[in-house]
């Protein structure tokens, strides 16, 4: 295990671990345009929510896969 696995995993500070960083603001993203279409302040229907779920699923694969690069 890497120093910096490490101090993450302990809660010490060290290197952002970008991977989590992108999909926890992808998922509040996602998140407040749910909240914002269940208060009715837009209005979405499933043909709006589909692409959006799966640009979200891609956003956090495509953050994973250029972490492991590094």
């Amino acid at each position: 295990m890497r120093d910096g696995e490490l101090m993450r995993r302990e809660g010490g500070r060290g290197q952002i671990d970008s991977t989590s960083l992108v999909a926890g603001l992808v998922l509040v993203a996602f998140g407040v345009v749910l909240l914002l279409d269940r208060s009715g302040t837009l209005s979405l229907s499933f043909g709006t929510m589909a692409p959006m779920a799966f640009a979200v699923i891609g956003a956090i694969l495509l953050a994973t896969g250029l972490s492991r690069r590094e």
